[in-house]
């Protein structure tokens, strides 16, 4: 039994029209041709550029205060100062703030990244945390 024969016995006539249409419809747009078919691509996934690395370190600077400094990336357009995941700031000319909105008895942790003028997260520390104690 050919192999046509075999597909004519095991699809109904819709499914089969259904084949030989979704084939048409690929050989239009180049993934298909006289043989009725499915093509399967290799899906590439997109690479990040390397993010280089940024020096953080995180002092104590008064009874409810945080200083926050960072090394510069001269490919920095701005730095974003993260907080417990939430922003805190976004900064363009310094390489430090003071954090004054912490409390005694919690821990805060502290991460810094820096985007290109487009936008991009081109340069990022590691996280860093510091407990506030009286």
């Amino acid at each position: 039994m050919s192999c046509m024969n075999a597909i004519k016995r095991k699809l109904p006539l819709r499914a089969m029209a259904a084949a030989l249409a979704l084939g048409g419809l690929l050989a239009g747009c180049g993934g298909g041709g006289g043989d009725v078919g499915v093509g399967v691509g290799v899906v590439v996934p997109a690479q990040e550029p390397a993010v280089a690395g940024l020096t953080m370190t995180l002092s104590r600077v008064g009874p409810e205060a945080v200083q926050v400094d960072w090394s510069d990336d001269p490919d920095v357009a701005s730095f974003v100062v993260v907080r417990d995941g939430s922003v805190l700031a976004t900064v363009s000319s310094t390489t430090s703030l003071v954090d004054t909105s912490v409390i005694f008895n919690d821990t805060y942790c502290y991460r810094v990244d820096g985007y290109d003028a487009f936008g991009h997260l081109i340069a990022g520390s590691s996280t860093g945390c510091l407990t506030i104690v009286p």
